[in-house]
């Protein structure tokens, strides 16, 4: 695994490279992140064989830099904008858009049949949540449930997402903008950021241990469940602590720690690219592919709609919303950079402020997500609660909009 952590650190250097190398002539090169191009480089070699360490070991880099990146989340203060609008309209956009993607997911999944329970249920995990949690989850499901090859599905899956993210943000801002952001990762390391990240990595090192052997000693049943979200609850932790840390006078340098989470973000995407194996979906390539198709659609459909109650920056809201559940926050960022690459907008923060929003309905769509994939609820149940949910969320989204008045912005004439 320390080679597989040294490789995944390598090829990000890689890709920043690379991204320092492409001229930002037009949409397509400008969009293009530096851990897209080192992930891809990693999937080349990966294909050639000539990788070192095994799709295993890489998914075990990846799902450890997803803990650190929601404990550095949860640290991160997050100002004044949690009461905006934007963030309320892309929270809730979030829990609208993981009920329909899983049940958009469910239902096709039904329809094609032979597929191992909870199939169509990685669409949100991958789309929506992003590659951290469908390798996650996936291996809760392998492990407890003998969904074979889950984890690399889903994984599949929210690798395929990335794609859809970019090439549907350079889709939707055809023709609406003179000037492109040029995206790429933009690491800023001082003493005061390596330290701070020192701090969060040790800190998850502690939760990880606490879980595996505190939680072993006193409920071994529930250590893989807890394990399978342990991003869950290094999150909780993170926020825990800050409030600790506020009490006592200790402030946090939010600079430092979301230069923590990029750089974890940015990892685990290699390390996610660098573990996929053909092999292990070429059994389900066209299941997996009508699922996303299916997926994405419903995702368009809900942005389409609800856009209409926003009154402000609906372009640059409608892309941050469609990059993060069709990526990651960080492909929200980056789609969000086209049409203002300066980030002069409010939706930047806003963004960070959803995970507040989006988190109990996401997880309340996890343990749904679960309980089919377990047996313990049927496929067709768990399709149609997510269904009712989703078309629940988007009238509590309206009212709310409705309610809710913007707080004075200068924006740009849509």
């Amino acid at each position: 695994m320390i080679v597989a952590l040294i490789g995944t650190a390598v090829l990000l250097l890689v890709g920043w490279l690379l991204r320092r190398a492409i001229p930002a002539r037009g949409p397509l090169t400008a969009v293009v992140p530096a851990a897209i191009l080192g992930g891809f480089v990693a999937l080349a070699l990966r294909a050639f064989d000539v990788l070192p360490g095994t799709p295993e070991v890489w998914q075990d880099v990846a799902y450890h830099l997803f803990g650190i990146s929601f404990l550095a989340i949860g640290l991160t203060p997050l100002g004044e904008s949690k009461l905006r609008k934007g963030a309320l309209w892309m929270g809730m956009g979030q829990w609208t858009t993981f009920s329909l993607q899983a049940a958009a997911g469910g239902l096709i999944a039904l329809l094609i049949g032979s597929l191992a329970p909870g199939f169509g249920f990685l669409a949100p995990m991958g789309l929506n949540e992003g590659p951290g949690q469908a390798l996650s989850i996936g291996r809760l499901w392998e492990a407890d449930y003998g969904f074979t090859d889950a984890a690399s599905i889903g994984a599949t899956v929210a690798s395929v997402g990335f794609v859809i993210a970019y090439v549907g943000g350079l889709f939707a801002v055809r023709g609406r903008t003179r000037r492109v952001g040029v995206v790429g990762s933009s690491y800023r390391f001082d003493a005061g950021t390596l330290a701070t990240g020192a701090a969060i990595v040790a800190g998850y090192i502690a939760v990880y241990e606490a879980v595996l052997h505190g939680l072993g000693a006193v409920a071994p049943g529930l250590v893989d469940l807890v394990l399978g979200v342990l991003f869950f609850v290094t999150l909780l932790v993170g926020m825990a602590a800050r409030r600790i840390l506020g009490a006592a006078g200790v402030s946090i340098d939010g600079a430092q720690t979301r230069q923590v989470t990029v750089v974890s973000i940015d990892g685990l995407t290699v390390a996610i690219l660098g573990s996929l194996t053909w092999v292990a979906v070429s059994s389900v390539i066209w299941p997996l592919i009508a699922v996303v198709a299916g997926a994405v659609a419903a995702t368009i459909g809900v942005i389409a709609i609800a856009r209409r109650w926003l009154d402000d920056w609906r372009t640059e809201r409608s892309l941050a919303l469609f990059g993060t559940v069709t990526g990651t926050v960080a492909s929200g960022l980056a789609l969000l950079a086209l049409t203002d690459p300066d980030l002069e907008s409010p939706v930047s923060a806003e963004l960070g402020a959803m995970v507040v929003v989006s988190a109990p309905a996401v997880v309340a769509g996890i343990a749904l997500a679960t309980a089919a994939a377990s047996g313990t609820i049927s496929e067709a149940v768990g399709t149609a609660v997510f269904a009712a949910a989703g078309i629940l969320s988007l009238g509590i989204l309206a009212l709310t909009m409705r309610r809710v008045e913007e707080r004075p912005a200068t924006a740009p004439e849509e």
